[in-house]
């Protein structure tokens, strides 16, 4: 019966209810994006936009025109913000806090495990 009551959490304020399950509907949210590859997704095109960039100045140098640092410089547009960029890292920070809350539970349990 104990084991029940660990499971449930009862909370007498509502707006603690509330506070809970918007971060929890946060949380997930948040890990989705991380590990759906959006972001990756997002750095892989810099990247490739990044190499189209020296491949063009490198031509340029070889072809002898003049060249303006502005013309290599532009950066593509950037979709992140301070929000996105949080709920990121919290994601990450959880995802590192639940694989070691994880490995240690598996010790614990390996530790009782073992044949002595």
């Amino acid at each position: 019966m104990y084991y029940q009551y660990i499971l449930v959490i009862k909370l007498k304020n509502k707006y603690l209810k509330f506070l809970i399950i918007i971060i929890l509907i946060i949380y997930i949210s948040s890990y989705y994006v991380a590990n759906s590859g959006y972001y990756e997704y997002h750095k892989q095109i810099e990247t490739v936009i990044i190499n189209e960039k020296i491949k063009e100045f490198e031509n340029d140098i070889k072809e002898g025109n003049i060249i303006d640092n502005k013309k290599y410089l532009e950066s593509p547009i950037d979709y992140t913000n301070r929000i996105s960029n949080t709920l990121y890292n919290i994601s990450n920070n959880g995802t590192k806090i639940t694989r070691k809350l994880i490995k240690y539970l598996f010790k614990k349990v390996s530790y009782l495990m073992e044949d002595d």
